[in-house]
């Protein structure tokens, strides 16, 4: 009962949290700036306030009041994109999330709590990302991008060891911190002109890492195996479309031939150590089948592709079959070398036999390879590839479209499942498959009666496989759910099959219902759930940094309400397009005449003022005089009606400099871009006497 109880509750406060992000992203007209500003201050008071009265109220449900609490620094980071919505702010602006970060991060040096650690994590790398990657404009990728990819990777690396070690505990940082390091090192050993020394240190840290924790921690060493298989794969591709030759390859079947023989001597290393877990040589096989099929299919195809002209696909099906996968299946071949092979040859015949349109061959082999394999990691991969068949077969064949190929798929896969006694291999591929299925017939292009039931039905049956699989203790089955569940939610996000207003008042109405469904079977349960509050000792210090966060709020409405009121008015050329925001709703992308300035000796990026003066049609334009990095182009004295404009110069090239100004986005009620695209011409701003804009509306 209290893990029902613990899944009602996450499910009440996770609703209402989506259901304040949709509200306030649908920039509904119905209500006034500040009566906006108002229910945002309201829902962060709503969670705040909740968690400090449950922990002085109900002392069973500590973990309640920790969640509420995360919940209010979520809320903040929702009004804060509010704020920005309201005021036309950079959509998706790293500021956004790094003001967002800051009391995060105070939370978590002051409460030690692993959901403050993982949100502080997150935010400061969508910091780092939408500074990186600007949404708008769109900045150009330098070295020095790479090198800041590589610091931060290497401070993802220190925080690992850092938890690892037990100085922080949290191993949802951990594991964070490591798939970031990953990812970012990754990211710097492609393109560019010192790729090769941060591939070297890349491989290096593998290297260390897979040694480090062969044997004391199979979770690390799965993740380290993914992202080394993923980068030698992505690498050798990168290789390829350098210096395709028949002598690379060659050399890449060679590199193949090399890997598969020390893999082998490997294994029977490991073999003579009973130390070695079974997972841990599970996964060492796997990857090294991965590899080495993908480096020999790449290399078949290519010295295929270079030396003959007209290939028969029979002929190469046959060849694939005969040679490769019926010895391999058949005789006691070391792991790596056998699977290897079997893979090789299945991949082959399955380009080949959906080239020439006789998929449906390729269910004989895969089941001739089922039915005779006894690992069951073997066995679900060949489960996967009968799926990958099946849906190619019924593609060519039938030539169904996506809406009942994929119902097929699910229906088959939820046969599967019921069909195979509990805990057998084929349920949890047949359990995966399905589900994706499934959930792939929510995002299809259908009318919206099928659309909403299909909807309707994954949210049932998504939950309910959640709590009957969380009381049932079947970790996979139940976690695997909860993904699928918050799949649904971030997907209706960007749903367009109906309002979001409407989705956030439905969403409401769920939190309502969980929450009270929770209080009342937790009333009925008398359960006191054990957990620690981490309020308890530090309100004090929790008070402070909330009315940092109340403080930067009312600052920024005052400031913001000033300008607006106070403000010298200039008119704009624009363009717009209609693009929607990760957090603040549909906006458009504004492209004004002074975003370009011609003929300019700028060379350099940073800080700029111009000088605007309205034409004789009331539009403000650049008088060709500016301020860039404290420094006018020529002599100015100031004119009467003359607006000093503040920007950032992004990119320059040619005598021409790219500008921004904080005024690019206008936001707008969802649905109306196209309206919008086809009728404004212009745009009114407000211009402060420090040179700062706030765009205030658009105009035909």
């Amino acid at each position: 009962m209290k893990k029902v109880i613990s899944l009602t509750y996450l499910f009440g406060v996770v609703f209402l949290l989506a259901s304040a992000l949709y509200f306030f992203a649908s920039n509904w007209q119905v209500f006034s700036r500040l009566e906006k500003v108002a229910l945002a201050g309201s829902l962060i008071v709503l969670f705040y306030g909740s968690a400090f009265l449950l922990d002085r109220v109900v002392k069973g449900a500590h973990f309640l009041s920790n969640w509420l609490l995360v919940s209010g620094m979520i809320s903040f980071g929702l009004s804060v994109a509010l704020l920005g919505q309201l005021y036309n702010s950079h959509a998706d602006s790293y500021l956004l999330f790094l003001v967002w970060s800051i009391p995060a991060f105070l939370f978590s040096l002051y409460t030690r709590y692993s959901g403050f650690y993982a949100l502080t994590h997150i935010l400061l790398h969508l910091t780092i990302y939408f500074y990186l990657f600007p949404s708008s404009p769109v900045g150009h990728w330098t070295l020095a991008h790479t090198w800041i990819a590589f610091g931060v990777g290497i401070v993802n690396t220190l925080f690992f060891l850092i938890t690892k070690k037990g100085y922080l505990t949290s191993k949802t940082l951990m594991y964070l911190s490591l798939i970031s390091a990953n990812l970012l090192f990754m990211v710097t050993a492609f393109d560019n002109e010192y790729s090769v020394f941060f591939t070297m240190f890349y491989v290096v840290i593998l290297a260390i890492g897979v040694y480090r924790y062969f044997h004391k921690d199979t979770s690390i060493f799965i993740l380290l195996s993914m992202f080394g298989t993923g980068f030698i794969i992505i690498k050798m591709f990168e290789l390829m479309a350098r210096y395709v030759s028949s002598l690379f390859f060659v050399g890449l079947l060679f590199a193949a031939v090399l890997l598969l023989a020390g893999s082998v001597f490997l294994v029977n290393y490991l073999r003579k150590h009973a130390s070695s877990r079974h997972w841990t040589k599970t996964i060492f096989v796997a990857s090294v089948t991965t590899i080495a099929s993908v480096f020999i299919v790449a290399s078949v195809f290519g010295l295929l592709s270079l030396f003959m002209v007209d290939v028969s696909m029979v002929g190469l099906f046959i060849f694939a079959t005969a040679i490769l996968v019926i010895p391999s299946t058949l005789t006691s071949w070391p792991s790596p070398v056998k699977y290897s092979l079997m893979m090789t040859g299945i991949l082959i015949g399955m380009i080949a036999s959906t080239v020439d349109d006789f998929s449906f061959v390729m269910f004989f082999v895969l089941a001739f390879v089922f039915y005779f394999e006894k690992r069951d990691a073997a066995k679900i991969v060949f489960y996967l590839l009968f799926q990958l068949n099946l849906g190619i077969f019924l593609g060519q064949t039938m030539e169904l479209g996506a809406h009942p190929l994929l119902v097929v798929i699910a229906l088959m896969n939820i046969a599967v499942y019921f069909a195979t006694y509990q805990k057998h291999v084929l349920q949890y591929g047949a359990f995966l498959i399905g589900f994706l299925a499934f959930f792939s017939l929510t995002t299809v292009d259908l009318s919206f009666t099928l659309h909403i039931i299909y909807n309707s039905l994954f949210f049932l049956v998504t939950t309910c496989c959640v709590y009957y699989f969380k009381k049932q203790d079947r970790t996979f089955y139940w976690v695997s759910s909860l993904i699928f569940w918050f799949m649904l939610i971030v997907q209706l996000y960007y749903d367009l099959a109906w309002k979001l207003v409407h989705k956030s008042l439905l969403l409401a109405i769920l939190g309502i219902l969980f929450l009270a469904a929770a209080v009342y079977l937790d009333r009925k349960a008398g359960s006191k759930q054990q957990s620690h509050s981490i309020l308890a000792g530090k309100k004090l210090g929790i008070l402070l940094i909330l009315c940092l966060q109340g403080g930067w709020i009312g600052y920024q409405v005052y400031s913001n309400e000033s300008l607006l009121q106070n403000g010298e008015t200039v008119i704009l050329d624009l363009q717009p397009v209609d693009p929607r925001s990760l957090l603040q709703g549909d906006y458009v992308e504004l492209n004004y005449a002074i975003s370009q300035l011609e003929g300019t000796s700028i060379d350099d990026n940073g800080p700029i003022t111009i000088v605007l003066r309205q034409n004789a049609q009331g539009i403000h334009e650049y008088a060709g005089v500016n301020k860039f990095k404290g420094k006018w182009n020529s002599h100015y004295d100031k004119k009467p009606g003359d607006v000093l404009l503040n920007g950032k110069v992004t990119s320059s090239w040619n005598n021409s400099a790219k500008i921004t100004y904080g005024i690019e986005h206008f936001f707008i009620p969802e649905g109306t871009g196209m309206d919008v695209e086809g009728n404004v011409k212009a745009a009114v701003v407000k211009v402060s006497d420090k040179g700062n804009g706030i765009l205030v509306r658009l105009r035909e």
